[in-house]
């Protein structure tokens, strides 16, 4: 299996329980992995990375050439599809601005393109508010309700982290 990182899964991996300093070989196996590419992540994301100018930033300047991918053709299509889906099922147009702006619908264009699991921070809506008089839903955009449209498995760190025999 091969897996395509969400920004989320290395951000708050540096900023709380596996930061670089207590929890090197969270980052040992990670670029094990990409050295084997079993993962990657789009360009999208080393971008946003990027804007954090800190410890991470740099580890992915690295790392960069192993683990983050440009585009091809049919990310480039599924990215599409997925902006349409987005556009034509969500109501709040700041949200939509935020999730299409960012990292995420790349992550799943990259999968969904190329069969990948998506492994992110983020947890499925259980239940998604729909606007009754427009029929679209409200809130924040979560991947993981997205990724379900799309047939893309996603999973947690943790999930990843068992599937991999990733151990601290």
């Amino acid at each position: 299996m091969r897996f395509c990182i969400d920004s989320s899964v290395y951000i708050t991996a540096q900023r709380t329980y596996y930061a670089f300093d207590i929890a090197e070989s969270f980052w040992n196996a990670l670029e094990d992995l990409a050295t084997n590419k079993i993962i990657l992540s789009p360009i999208a994301a080393y971008i946003e990375i990027q804007k954090g100018k800190d410890q991470l930033a740099e580890w992915t300047k690295i790392w960069k050439k192993e683990l983050f991918i440009e585009p091809d053709f049919n990310v480039n299509r599924e990215l599409t599809k997925v902006a349409d889906y987005v556009n034509t099922n969500y109501m709040d147009q700041h949200w939509i601005s935020d999730f299409l702006s960012g990292a995420d619908p790349w992550v799943i264009a990259q999968a969904s393109a190329h069969n990948l699991i998506v492994v992110t921070m983020e947890n499925q809506k259980s239940s998604e508010e729909r606007d009754k008089t427009i029929n679209k839903i409200r809130g924040k955009i979560k991947i993981p309700n997205v990724c379900a449209q799309f047939d893309v498995q996603c999973i947690t760190t943790f999930e990843f982290m068992r599937e991999n025999n990733i151990k601290l």
